[in-house]
């Protein structure tokens, strides 16, 4: 039998009640499928890997984050709330040292809802991972965290509602965004106007082939430079 390096707590939740269309790419059999793959793959019978079941966040947990317009009831659905939840069991099992690491794969995506929501942006109403974040740093004091976005897309939304975030470093890794959607981005941001302003870089434009040289050169280097820092948190997409 396989054993894991490090244990690794598990979270599914693919919303089975939510999509764009039927059609759509962001529909559940987006995150059903990548959960068959992998249990094809045999990543049950690995040891030193467990399954978590989601908790259900509260809108409290959402308006820490998020001022939404008219109200939250009114934006959030329940699988929202769902997803948002299956985030905060991941922290809270690498927190309570039930495991080393966590992995939670749970839909709708949330990186691109900034601070006030009105309405979704690149399908996100729910900045899921920032969600978690406060949850924790509530129930466990103040973190200094990383967050690193490997998705294509910038991060535009995680980076709205950390650019003054003094205890925050984000850092994305995404296309250009001159051809890609949201059009944000520069490699000349790097966080607000305050005296902490290098707690947010952004990392523009690179090929998927130069991602472990970018990583190791200047991702690495950063996370080592802001230490102490909590267990930081990758948020990744296909």
């Amino acid at each position: 039998m396989l054993k894991a390096k490090n244990t690794l707590g598990l979270v599914f939740f693919p919303a089975f009640d939510w999509a764009i269309s039927d059609t759509h790419p962001e529909r559940e059999e987006r995150l059903l499928y990548t959960q068959d793959q992998i249990f094809e793959e045999g990543i049950e019978d690995v040891e030193g890997i467990e399954f978590f079941n989601p908790i259900i966040a509260s809108e409290k947990d959402i308006a820490r984050v998020h001022f939404a317009v008219p109200d939250i009831a009114s934006r959030v659905t329940p699988s929202h709330l769902v997803a948002a939840g299956g985030a905060i069991r991941a922290y809270q099992a690498v927190m309570d040292k039930e495991v080393d690491k966590a992995f939670a794969l749970v839909r709708p995506p949330g990186h691109h809802a900034h601070r006030i929501v009105y309405g979704d942006k690149g399908f996100c109403i729910v900045n899921v991972g920032a969600v978690a974040l406060e949850n924790i740093r509530q129930k466990y004091g103040d973190l200094r965290v990383a967050i690193v976005d490997t998705d294509v897309h910038h991060g535009d939304g995680t980076q709205d509602i950390y650019w003054n975030d003094k205890d925050t470093l984000f850092i994305s890794f995404h296309q250009d965004g001159r051809t890609l959607y949201p059009g944000t981005g520069r490699i000349e941001e790097f966080g607000g106007p305050s005296p902490w302003c290098t707690s947010v870089s952004t990392i523009a434009t690179f090929r998927s082939l130069y991602f472990c040289r970018i990583f190791s050169k200047a991702t690495a280097p950063t996370l080592t430079m802001q230490k102490p820092l909590s267990p930081y948190t990758m948020r990744c997409a296909w």
